[in-house]
């Protein structure tokens, strides 16, 4: 079955690591690395012991009343502000972007955005939240496969903002439990007071610090990745079930089909043994949509035959 559901990178990192050999690390290294790779500095950054976490964590310490999230984004932000009590607003993405909010409510953004991929402009919208002393998460775990600019420069400008990075998707490992927030110093030394001292696994943080100092995956991953996404595009172009395609700067694709529904459609690849992501469970969703995350050259050629023989 060639599986293009999987969400983390298809690529991975070189690294080579002997579990058996490692000693007990300290965060000062790690944050070195994260310091260096996404210019910010190590006072302005707290790691969490998984995606989830972070989520948690932020929302139970901002401890505000509304949560509007821009949606489709990752169902665990809508879960944890649910379970801690928040009163949750969802925006349509794709039919109004600058609906109002609510004075003093936090807002969740994913830049790029979860299934389509899709990198927004954030000033108009920046100005828009600040106006309203909203409180800013932007989630930013798919920025690392586009070369689109950080979010970490509006910190200079806006206290209220909080980044979240979960690094298993890029670094292509669904078992890293590592996320951080990027905040101001502030921010970050008032969060820092409710978290435990030793929290990750010092096998994640070898994975990430490896990972990190791999300095041509970068360039390759994304180099290849922009090209394989390219050429599924003109795959899905050409191919006859398909409405539109949004354009995706992120290794996700979102699909409208048309004259058939997303569950037919899987089957029908299923039957060629081609597995894709069912993505009805996401916010704004409906039957027609499909997702498909970037693969490998031979299994995207494979894909190809199968689309243009059905």
């Amino acid at each position: 079955m060639i599986d293009f559901s999987k969400k983390e990178n298809f690529l991975k990192p070189n690294i080579q690591i002997d579990y058996n050999n490692i000693e007990k690390l300290d965060y000062l290294y790690l944050l070195e690395l994260l310091k260096n790779r996404y210019k910010i500095s190590e006072k302005q950054v707290e790691l969490f012991n998984g995606y989830s976490s972070s989520i948690y964590s932020i929302l139970k310490f901002l401890n505000k009343k509304y949560c509007f999230i821009y949606s489709p984004c990752s169902l665990e932000y809508k879960k944890a502000a649910t379970n801690l009590k928040y009163e949750v607003r969802l925006i349509n993405r794709f039919e109004n972007i600058f609906l109002p909010i609510k004075e003093d409510s936090i807002i969740v953004f994913a830049n790029p955005s979860y299934l389509d991929g899709t990198f927004y402009d954030l000033e108009n919208l920046f100005k828009y939240w600040v106006s309203k002393n909203a409180t800013i998460i932007i989630d930013e775990t798919l920025l690392d496969f586009c070369s689109d600019t950080i979010a970490v420069s509006y910190l200079n400008q806006y206290e209220k903002l909080y980044i979240i990075k979960n690094y298993s998707i890029y670094y292509s490992n669904k078992n890293l439990n590592i996320s951080s927030i990027f905040s101001t110093m502030e921010n970050i030394n008032n969060l820092r007071k409710f978290e435990p001292e030793d929290k990750l696994s010092m096998y994640d943080m070898k994975y990430l610090e490896e990972s990190l100092k791999d300095r041509e995956f970068r360039a390759i991953s994304n180099s290849i990745n922009i090209k394989n996404r390219i050429e599924l595009e003109k795959i899905f172009h050409s191919c006859r079930f398909v409405d539109f395609l949004f354009h995706s700067s992120s290794n996700s694709l979102l699909i409208k089909l048309k004259n058939i529904d997303s569950k037919k459609f899987r089957e029908k690849l299923e039957k060629e043994n081609i597995k894709i992501y069912n993505c009805l469970k996401y916010d704004f969703i409906d039957e027609y949509f499909i997702n498909i995350y970037v693969n490998g050259k031979d299994n995207i050629q494979k894909l190809k035959e199968v689309l243009y023989a059905i």
